[in-house]
């Protein structure tokens, strides 16, 4: 029943249209998954085991990975407490379907025990297999990753192994923490969370505040507290989210019992997850504004290195959307120009032409990080390209954030 499931799952993210894709759908690349286990040859771990999903020239376990449209971004998953990986098959399934390799780890899966420790080391050697792989030109992962960016998520005991992923692999350079576990169980997360806050990448934590297992204010929020250096970090609280809502119905028909429906929650965790490091990690600032959209969640988060999402309101092509995140208590101020230019400044190189260059947004960050606005779109506007960029500064502490552009029908 399971694999029909998954099956299913695949198939709809195959016929999927990209012109009606919202970013909790499935995404334009078609999946195939394999489970695989190996010996690892880099960090003494032994034998590993997990299961990896990927983009394919064709939906199905073992099919073809889609090497013309690579390499894309590797990803590493971990599970929760006596969890396999076939329990998140919807979610990882989803992350590749955006154009992610998503490697989720199979180990640590008894019932006694088991050390979040162990999963991370696990995990790490995993990826790395996959990152050998695919530059072996006999493996039928050749082409599909090439050194880009890593990134990472962990529900539950998974969520707490971040810590300890990220403090011995530094090319993880964003995560996704799903209801993380905080304790002196599974190995105990007293080093992990003491050394957190050494993390300087991004973090988004998500939980539900109906969430029985880990508490979303004694156990999940301080791991956003404690990732005070990263330079974005966002916190997602479900209203109605229970533990389990980033695992497949079935796992949920069982453990779940939050009063939002199943397929409202992952629904919210699909979005948040796919936003967040469609953003971070391939550049897509915009799809920040897909993840300000996600239904029944109170959002925040803080940020010195602003991003900026600019682009035209699909509901009302008479406005543009404008928003970014900075540190609360901070300036913000976005400007944009009919064209760029380039100087550098104590914040970053200003990419904007200052000759045609207007502050459209100036104010002061509230507490919860996000600033948005629309902006009417000026009938003279009509067939150019504008572009934006935001500054985001206390004193002389600061970013710039990147250039975006928006075509103006």
């Amino acid at each position: 029943m399971k694999l029909l499931l998954f099956i299913t799952i695949l198939l709809s993210g195959a016929s999927t249209p990209l012109s009606a894709q919202d970013l909790g759908d499935p995404g334009p690349h078609s999946v195939g998954w394999r489970d695989i286990d190996f010996r690892d040859s880099h960090y003494g771990r032994g034998r590993v085991y997990g299961r990896i999903y990927y983009p394919a020239v064709l939906a199905g376990r073992d099919a073809t990975a889609d090497t013309t449209s690579g390499p894309f971004p590797l990803t590493g998953f971990m599970h929760g407490w006596i969890e396999p990986a076939s329990d998140y098959d919807r979610l990882c399934t989803h992350l590749a379907s955006w154009g992610f390799v998503v490697m989720s780890n199979d180990t640590e899966t008894a019932l006694l025990f088991v050390k979040m420790q162990r999963q991370a080391k696990d995990t790490r050697a995993l990826m790395q297999w996959v990152e050998d792989e695919s530059q072996n030109t006999t493996s039928w992962l050749y082409g599909m990753t090439d050194n880009l960016p890593w990134s990472a998520c962990g529900h539950s005991m998974g969520g707490g192994a971040l810590s300890y992923l990220v403090k011995e692999e530094p090319r993880i350079e964003s995560i996704v923490m799903l209801s993380p576990y905080q304790g002196t169980l599974l190995g105990n997360t007293q080093n992990g969370f003491s050394t957190f806050d050494d993390y300087s990448g991004s973090a988004l934590v998500v939980t539900g505040d109906e969430d029985l297992t880990n508490n979303w204010n004694s156990i999940v929020r301080p791991w956003y507290n404690k990732a005070e250096n990263s330079n974005r970090k966002v916190w997602a609280l479900i209203h109605g989210g229970d533990h389990f809502g980033s695992t497949d119905s079935d796992v949920h028909l069982l453990w779940g019992f939050g009063s939002l429906s199943y397929d409202s929650q992952h629904l919210a965790y699909r979005r948040l997850a796919s936003s967040f490091l469609l953003a971070e990690i391939m550049g897509q600032e915009d799809t920040y504004y897909e993840l300000e959209q996600t239904l029944h969640i109170d959002l925040e988060g803080k940020a010195s290195e602003p991003p900026l999402w600019a682009k035209v309101d699909p509901a009302d092509a008479t406005q543009i959307l404008l928003g970014s995140l900075a540190q609360p208590q901070w300036r913000l101020r976005i400007a944009g120009s009919s064209g760029t230019g380039s100087m550098s400044t104590a914040f970053g190189n200003l990419g904007l032409n200052q000759s045609h260059m207007q502050v459209v947004h100036d104010v002061s960050v509230g507490a919860l990080g996000f600033e948005s606005l629309q902006l009417p779109v000026q009938a003279s506007w009509s067939g150019l390209t504008l572009y934006f960029q935001a500054l985001a500064n206390t004193g002389n502490v600061g970013a710039l954030s990147s250039v975006n552009s928006v075509v103006i029908p």
